[in-house]
């Protein structure tokens, strides 16, 4: 999807596609939604490519243009790695998009990476984002074997390559300090000291 965020970008030339193998110089997306100004710039603009999303979202495509950064959000994150980005216990919050079919493509480009970034609480501070496990009924979005990188408020967790209690502890610094203990002790627990 290309919103209005991208327009600054590429107005600054930031954003120009001049680095991909394929579609060199577009801005390759399958669908658009924004405002007038969104709307002005795309109109007849031979930069932007509009392709189906069997093509967009295709992990094959994507992974196909190097150092490729997936940037999508969570609902939560548990200590093995595993993303929820879709609902909350059994409450089916949205559907998934094109996340894992990114974070695949990303994972298999050269140089590429990627994100989770989400805020490390949620219902006024009151919950931890990032849990011991998935709220029950959750579902899992993104498989904790892409080892994707989680970014909070407090720092990155690069989790390629760790192994769970590994991955526990690089979550557990992002966690928002007043959770920290007591994801800690269940970390300890379930995966050893």
């Amino acid at each position: 999807m290309f919103a209005d965020g991208l327009i600054p970008l590429i107005e600054r030339g930031v954003v120009n596609g001049s680095q991909k193998k394929i579609d060199v110089g577009k801005v390759t997306t399958a669908f658009v939604m924004g405002t007038d100004k969104l709307y002005k710039m795309i109109d007849d603009n031979p930069m932007f490519n509009f392709r189906s999303s069997e093509y967009v979202n295709d992990p094959r495509v994507i992974c196909q243009n190097p150092k490729m950064i997936a940037i999508n959000s969570a609902v939560g994150v548990d200590l093995s790695g595993q993303i929820c980005a879709d609902s909350l216990g059994t409450k089916q919050l949205s559907g998934v998009g094109g996340q894992v079919d990114f974070t695949e493509g990303a994972s298999w480009s050269e140089g590429g990476r990627a994100i989770i970034a989400l805020p490390s609480t949620a219902a006024g501070g009151k919950i931890s984002r990032i849990t011991t496990i998935l709220k029950p009924g959750s579902s899992v979005t993104t498989l904790r074997f892409y080892g994707a990188t989680i970014i909070t408020e407090f720092g990155v967790a690069d989790l390629w390559g760790l192994n769970t209690r590994q991955r526990a502890q690089a979550l557990i610094k992002i966690a928002h300090p007043k959770f920290r203990e007591q994801l800690a002790k269940d970390a300890a627990e379930i995966y050893g000291k």
